[in-house]
């Protein structure tokens, strides 16, 4: 059993206990109760766990996207965990999905400092957590987009060719639409009910 998947049974195991001294005071919760007392949510991500390089981004405008097909139905976003290389503040921006399958209306936009203490060397299980509840349920297809504000920050990726790995460059002067990329960021998307 791989490193990663050892520390996320370890995670969930000590997580289950702790996320119910969480709610327990908490109104409404993303997760939901199963008959078997934990939690049930749904992880989306299209890499294989392994990073073997990193992304960085030359400009302000300069973005790398990733496209996530959700499963049937309504679902509540609850967060977003990429895997930091370098220092810097990245803006993740969601988008809903056209009818021409590219990313449409901005649904949120988050900023995410990234600190030297969150950064990951690509095996370590670090993962820097951006909280997304609050958001209007999701369904169907959504655009992740990551890009640099600030600093020089670098995403780790894996060598998958998902085919839902994009970049693009949104300036008017240089311009360039989607394309294809043979490295998926490490970016899960969480979700609940």
């Amino acid at each position: 059993m791989s490193r990663l998947r050892v520390g996320a049974l370890i995670a969930s195991k000590l997580a289950l206990p702790l996320l119910a001294i969480a709610f327990a005071g908490c109104g409404t919760s993303g997760a939901v109760a199963t008959a078997g007392g934990g939690s049930r949510e749904v992880v989306m991500a299209y890499d294989d766990a392994h990073a073997t390089g990193t992304i960085a981004f030359p400009t302000m405008t300069y973005e790398s996207v990733l496209r996530f097909a959700l499963p049937e139905g309504e679902h509540h976003p609850l967060r977003m965990r990429l895997q930091a290389g370098a220092e810097g503040t990245f803006e993740i921006t969601m988008y809903d999905s056209t009818v021409l399958e590219t990313p449409g209306e901005v649904l949120r936009t988050v900023s995410c400092q990234v600190a030297k203490d969150d950064l990951s060397d690509g095996r370590d299980g670090r993962w820097v957590v951006q909280d997304l509840s609050g958001m209007k349920p999701i369904k169907g297809v959504i655009w992740v987009g990551v890009r640099k504000s600030g600093g020089d920050p670098t995403l780790w990726a894996s060598s998958v060719i998902s085919g839902q790995a994009f970049v693009r460059n949104n300036d008017p002067s240089n311009f360039m639409g989607l394309l294809p990329v043979k490295r998926t960021p490490m970016l899960r998307l969480e979700l609940g009910p």
